[in-house]
């Protein structure tokens, strides 16, 4: 399983992230603080304590013997305005938690940070080395400084690329940046050298998101209102094989939809949330998804909650360790077994070598084969929009554009 770990605070929110991130206040109003301005306002030893004090609560819950540590993820918001110090709090308890004496090496355990630009140096780089991640994640999104701004970013071209360059030359084993294409003017040819551009920096994995417009975002309301400008959706789809293309030339393989890697680099993080496998969110608004002990019944998906005052307030020193899954401290649901399977579809289908359905069904207890399910398998298959070797489905890739229409065949 993987452990997910969520730390709300940004210097702003931006206008397509769906995330839950809270702005920190400014010294001006109107303006959005600097790292060194926002870092003084943030609750980084308060906030550590409550997500140990979760940890702890939720632990003793697990089904036993407690799966293998694959990976910890430290998400946003902005864990780079996190004290290295109090990551490293977390993540040491985390890893004890699990069973190991000290912090694991990149070998065995995949520990990965959130970064912006606007918040990372050599000195911050160097500090969560010391902590034990080996793997950041930047957003850099854009190297044009038209396209950051509508995108709502901080820092300029030369920020994101300096920002990547500095975690490689730091001695950071492995190094992610993320890019959104498909952006209000933009062309493939300028989709293409900016990921060109970033992946000639030498990192070992790249994230190339279409920008995608979500409802309870800014750009969302702008797009109901019918005044937020968007790329025409052929050149987007456009882009999309254009960059596929481009980085695979670079050394990249195009492993998922929206990620492309290095041999060998691939997120462990991110496949375990592909291919269905338990992760505990902890942390503000995280979520988590886990099999529970014998004195309960079923997988179980939770979310925290949303106020990072009431997280701090339930995760507090008087926390209840009695029933950490019981509301108010998370809203839950149960997850039966064919609903695992369909989500085993929903996010298996994404990866390029697909999904084992055969064994995802008999880990959680239901034959995924279906009469409708296979009925619907033989006639995609005829199409040549899914190909089947035994139990293994998978989406050619010259089919991505139409994932979603052909997975939702198959739920």
């Amino acid at each position: 399983m993987g452990v997910y770990v969520h730390f709300p605070w940004c210097l702003t929110k931006c206008p397509y992230c769906d995330f839950l991130s809270v702005a920190v206040d400014g010294p001006e109003p109107g303006r959005p603080p600097t790292a060194a301005e926002a870092r003084p306002r943030l609750p980084h030893r308060q906030y550590a304590d409550a997500v140990l004090r979760e940890l702890e609560a939720r632990l003793p819950e697990l089904e036993r013997p407690l799966p293998r540590l694959r990976s910890v993820f430290f998400g946003g918001g902005t864990p780079s305005l996190w004290e290295p110090a109090e990551l490293e709090r977390v993540l040491g308890g985390i890893t004890r938690a699990f069973g190991f004496s000290s912090v694991p090496g990149p070998e065995i355990l995949e520990i990965t940070a959130e970064c912006n630009p606007t918040s990372l140096d050599p000195a911050h780089i160097e500090a969560l080395l010391r902590a034990g991640v080996n793997r950041l994640s930047i957003g850099v999104q854009s190297l044009s400084s038209e396209r950051l701004r509508f995108l709502g970013r901080l820092h300029d071209e030369a920020a994101g690329l300096l920002a990547v360059r500095q975690a490689i030359t730091g001695g950071v084993p492995r190094v992610s940046a993320d890019l959104i294409y498909g952006v209000y003017q933009q062309n493939p040819e300028q989709a293409v050298r900016e990921v060109e551009r970033v992946a000639e920096t030498g990192v070992s994995h790249l994230s190339a998101y279409a920008l995608t417009i979500e409802a309870n975002t800014k750009f969302g309301a702008q797009a109901r209102a019918g005044v937020l400008p968007l790329l025409d959706d052929v050149l987007v789809a456009e882009s999309f094989s254009a960059v596929s293309e481009a980085l695979e030339k670079q050394g990249l393989s195009h492993y998922e939809i929206s990620n492309f890697s290095r041999p060998g680099a691939e997120s462990r993080h991110n496949r375990g949330y592909w291919l269905g496998d338990d992760y505990l969110g902890l942390g503000t608004g995280a979520f988590g998804t886990v099999s529970l002990g014998a004195k309960n019944d079923g997988r179980l998906r939770y979310k925290n909650l949303l106020v990072p005052e009431r997280y701090l307030a339930a995760f507090g020193p008087n926390v209840r360790q009695d029933a950490p899954f019981v509301s108010p401290l998370a809203e839950t649901e149960t997850i039966d077994g064919p609903t695992s399977v369909q989500e085993a579809l929903l996010l298996g289908l994404r990866l390029a070598d697909g999904i084992d359905l055969g064994a995802v069904g008999r880990r959680h207890g239901v034959d995924p084969w279906t009469r409708e399910r296979s009925r619907a398998i033989e006639k995609i298959e005829a199409q040549g929009r899914l190909v089947r070797d035994g139990e293994r489905l998978r989406i050619p890739k010259k089919h991505w554009l139409f994932c979603d229409g052909i997975i939702r065949d198959l739920l």
